[in-house]
């Protein structure tokens, strides 16, 4: 029976998902055979067949070392969180010795942001739920924390910053917390926004604060970059890992890949970053 072939969204069905992914090389040039490596891509499990199999092909350029500190399970868990901080940082050209405000700090993608930030000699201002999710915070790197069900992050990035404002922030909520930002930005102050699925798409902008202060709107996605683009990515991490700049990322649950199912649930209600091990 041939497969039914469905184009919907860029992407081709049926097709292997699977984004993020940690190994070894079984067959490739000899000098790499062996290698243990890591990955991530947009394009993977999207424009070509993804992670959820035993065994992928990647290009060549793709062949990125895992870090030597790493189990393959936590390099596995390494990619869309980092890369989405990681992008999201350079693309709001964050410095050393700035302020990044990091929405959804007890998150996957707000633990690697607050991680980088102070990797890169930043200040952190995290900003979570509530008190439970502030409770699930390293105190040691964050030098302050607002809270959505407080509606105090102006308030608190003001204080922590002697009134200056945050130089950057990370919006990974969405329209809801944007005008809260907005107004904790200092001049020249950046917000990359790098999802929208939690605060909604839209939200009323006062034009006149944006261009007095002379703030910045940046998109960032890392759907765009393919598994090429995102070795490279994972080339600049690999060290900071290695020296112990960022911590091994946290794994909630472990699963066999026939467990797939159960697997998305916890996800979906929110357990934490969960792997699929090939035993």
């Amino acid at each position: 029976m041939k497969a039914l072939q469905i184009q919907r969204f860029g992407t081709t069905l049926p097709r292997v998902i699977g984004r993020d992914f940690a190994g070894e090389i079984v067959e490739g040039p000899p000098q790499l055979i062996g290698l243990e490596v890591w990955g991530s891509g947009g394009d993977l499990g999207f424009t070509r067949d993804g992670t959820h199999a035993e065994m992928i092909d990647i290009p060549l350029e793709a062949a990125s070392e895992k870090p030597e500190n790493l189990l393959a399970e936590e390099a596995a868990a390494v990619g869309v969180p980092f890369i989405t901080a990681y992008s999201a940082l350079e693309g709001a050209r964050h410095k050393r010795g700035e302020w990044a405000i990091v929405t959804g700090a007890a998150g996957a993608v707000g633990s690697a942001a607050v991680d980088l930030v102070q990797a890169r000699g930043g200040f952190s201002i995290a900003f979570v739920r509530d008190a439970r999710e502030q409770a699930a915070l390293d105190g040691s790197k964050v030098k302050a924390v607002a809270t959505s069900e407080s509606g105090n992050l102006a308030e608190v990035v003001r204080q922590a910053t002697n009134g200056r404002g945050a130089d950057v922030a990370l919006n990974g909520i969405g329209a809801s917390i944007a005008p809260a930002i907005i107004a904790s930005l200092a001049p020249r102050g950046r917000m990359a926004v790098y999802s929208a699925a939690f605060g909604g798409r839209e939200f009323q902008l006062d034009l006149f604060p944006l261009y007095r202060n002379r703030l910045e709107l940046i998109g960032v996605n890392t759907a765009g970059e393919d598994v090429v683009k995102c070795a490279a990515i994972l080339n600049q991490l690999r060290p900071l890992f290695e020296n112990g700049s960022l911590d091994r990322p946290r794994i909630a649950e472990r699963y066999s890949l026939n467990e797939f199912a159960v697997a998305y649930e916890r996800v979906r209600a929110g357990v934490g970053k969960v792997v699929f091990r090939f035993n």
